[in-house]
């Protein structure tokens, strides 16, 4: 008897795991759908073409291997574009996340208004690219240009400058235009994080003679450095993708042209979507790898042993 009721035990308990198994497929299966259909077989099928010759102006697609991938090597202005990009990605991440970890410390200073500040301060991310971009346009214009006018009112000698015509000057007016765009994103995971910090450990903190400054860079950074993370590997993978502030604003230059505005014009201005699609699957994987760093730490920062 004891057997029986053991064994009986033992097979609802089976029948119970086996339901929740199928359970938890069934509540996975949606979103591993909605993944296969909208992400892993868009990717797949553009390594697939990416190794076929993709051309409308040419019959056929005939397949070529790793041709695509080994032009890239003997491409002259794909090395001038990867240059700018990691330019962008470096001035921006470091943009981003400095000016906003310190935004989103003066903001969760504030304790009436707080959320009309926030607002004010998302509006240039609700905003499309090419609007924000368009404004800045305006702004840089060399002859009723605000910035121009705002330079010359205090004095300095900036009427009628022309900020694209150096190279210098011109990635560092994009990339002033992708971190205002792009810098709320931080400063809301940021704050999110802030907001979630017991109260204690600042009284502590102050209990034990604290300054605001040591309290910042002792309670506030260590328990926020998750946060950090995750908001820099949004910046790197935004800073990657930058394509709008770039070509409204300095248009197809080579100069100013990051790996998206290439993609762009292999792909639709030379016809050779193959290439184009090769370009788009190595910008991925790069912006992936480095974003994976962030991942790592983060993971070897916050486990639990």
């Amino acid at each position: 008897m004891t057997i029986a009721i053991s064994a009986g035990g033992r097979s609802r308990r089976g029948v119970g795991v086996k339901a929740d198994t199928m359970l938890g497929i069934l509540l996975v299966s949606p979103i591993l759908i909605t993944m296969a259909a909208l992400v892993f077989y868009p990717i797949a099928r553009t390594v697939w073409d990416s190794l076929h010759r993709v051309n409308p102006m040419q019959a056929g697609t005939p397949f070529v291997g790793l041709e695509n991938y080994t032009r890239m090597l003997s491409d002259g202005p794909l090395g001038t574009t990867w240059v700018n990009t990691f330019i962008y990605v470096v001035l921006a991440v470091v943009a981003e996340t400095v000016f906003g970890v310190l935004a989103a410390a003066l903001i969760n200073q504030v304790k009436v208004g707080r959320q009309w500040l926030l607002a004010a301060v998302v509006l240039p991310w609700a905003l499309p690219g090419v609007v924000n971009a368009v404004i800045w346009l305006w702004i840089y214009q060399p002859g009723a240009g605000l910035l121009n006018g705002v330079l010359s009112a205090i004095g300095l000698p900036f009427e009628n400058h022309v900020w694209f015509n150096d190279r210098t000057s011109a990635i560092i007016a994009v990339t002033v235009v992708h971190v205002w765009r792009m810098m709320p994103l931080t400063v809301v995971i940021v704050l999110a994080a802030m907001q979630s910090i017991p109260a204690h450990l600042y009284e502590a903190a102050r209990i034990d003679g604290a300054t605001r400054a040591q309290m910042f860079t002792l309670v506030t950074l260590p328990l926020v450095r998750s946060a950090i993370a995750v908001a820099m590997t949004n910046a790197t993978v935004n800073a990657f993708n930058l394509f709008d502030e770039a070509w409204v604003l300095a248009g197809s230059s080579l100069e100013t042209r990051p790996v998206l505005v290439q993609i762009y014009l292999e792909t639709f201005q030379n016809l050779r979507f193959s290439y184009g699609m090769a370009l788009s699957l190595v910008i991925t994987l790069v912006s992936l790898l480095v974003s994976l760093v962030y991942v790592l730490r983060v993971y070897r920062n916050t486990r639990f042993d």
